[in-house]
């Protein structure tokens, strides 16, 4: 059983154990209407019901205007069909798909529109900034983390097979929108993975109202696209903020929640499965939030956002030092691109990490 956890020896709480297998992402599984017996009443068992009197038979006449009116029917459907081709063929011309967003406005699932200038707030804070909160945090802190402190991922063994797509180091995260310590954990990562690449799609959710930290304000990964050349960005949303099912992890995912997500880095096998689980191309995990967040518990998205950017209290530095350790594990897994970025990061933040974990 999975369960949520902030780093550092942070509260814990079970959650539902991680859907499996490797359905399609955001696709809802359709039930199977049955369809009625022709000829029956609404709700009857398909028998139909005796009237008492045969059927007559239609006239000449009344044939003939059924006739009629069956080819005038089936002439204006056709004319349906190719007014709804034609339809269907603007709108690829004019947005290249067809399909509805995953993540749109008011689409019951918890998530909800917000301005792209708040976007752009969170993505704005400059990586100089990012890594000099993250050299601020003295690294005795990072055993036992306060406010305001955050702490490295933990390096996987040397000899681990690196995770590539396309020639890309990839990063997988595995979360869940009702778990508070993921939504601490989803502003460092839009922080320092806007200095990557750019992202789109991105909505607001909250974590679960019944959790520990309520109504924690976040982004959701889920429906977004995250576009770069350096690094390549695979976010996997199992659930809603009420428990809804949202996205299933593919096999190869599940391989990696199980083979890592355990002791030695995880502090006991009751937390293995803990989330937030993000895995950086073999070379670095983050199990858990890496910094406090808890004194988002019940703002609003604006309110938030305008907080974690001011660098002026506890909370905003431990998520930009948070985003800086970040910025220098993934500037170690690109060689050290894009240089304006990588080059403002110290030589000792580059390939940051936790003293190293003994292989698992």
């Amino acid at each position: 059983m999975a369960v949520t956890n902030q780093g550092g020896g942070g509260a814990a709480g079970k959650i539902p154990p991680r859907p499996g297998g490797s359905p399609k992402r955001g696709r809802a599984n359709k039930a199977s209407v049955p369809r009625g017996v022709p000829g029956t009443a609404a709700g009857a068992s398909g028998t139909p019901r005796p009237t008492g009197h045969p059927t007559p038979k239609p006239s000449a006449r009344r044939s003939e205007e059924r006739r009629r009116r069956h080819n005038t029917y089936k002439a204006l459907a056709g004319a349906g069909v190719v007014v709804a081709v034609v339809a269907v063929m603007i709108a690829v011309s004019l947005t290249g798909t067809t399909k509805k967003p995953k993540a749109s406005a008011g689409s019951g699932r918890g998530q909800y529109d917000i301005p792209a200038s708040l976007v752009a707030r969170v993505e704005g804070v400059p990586a100089r900034t990012l890594v000099a909160a993250a050299a601020a945090v003295p690294r005795s802190a990072w055993s036992a983390p306060r406010p305001g402190d955050a702490t490295p991922p933990q390096a996987l063994p040397a000899g681990n097979k690196a995770l590539m797509d396309g020639g890309r180091p990839e990063i997988v995260y595995i979360a869940s929108e009702y778990c508070p310590f993921c939504a601490a954990q989803r502003w460092a990562l839009v922080m320092a993975l806007s200095k990557f690449g750019t992202f789109s799609g991105l909505h607001g959710t909250s974590s679960s109202s019944t959790d520990v930290n309520p109504s924690t304000p976040t982004f959701t990964f889920y429906g977004s696209k995250f576009t770069s050349k350096y690094v390549s960005f695979v976010p996997v949303e199992t659930e809603t903020n009420t428990g809804a099912k949202l996205e299933a992890p593919t096999p190869a995912e599940v391989s990696l929640l199980d083979r890592w997500d355990a002791p030695p880095y995880v502090s006991s096998s009751r937390q293995s499965g803990s989330i937030p689980f993000l895995y950086m191309s073999g070379r670095y995990v983050q199990i858990g939030a890496q910094y406090d967040a808890s004194a988002l518990s019940g703002m609003q998205f604006a309110k938030a956002a305008t907080y974690l950017t001011s660098s002026g209290n506890a909370t905003a530095k431990g998520a930009m030092a948070a985003a800086g350790y970040l910025v220098g594990d993934i500037c170690a897994l690109t060689h050290g691109q894009p240089a304006p970025v990588c080059a403002q990061v110290p030589k000792d933040l580059v390939g940051v990490t936790t003293s190293p974990q003994p292989a698992g």
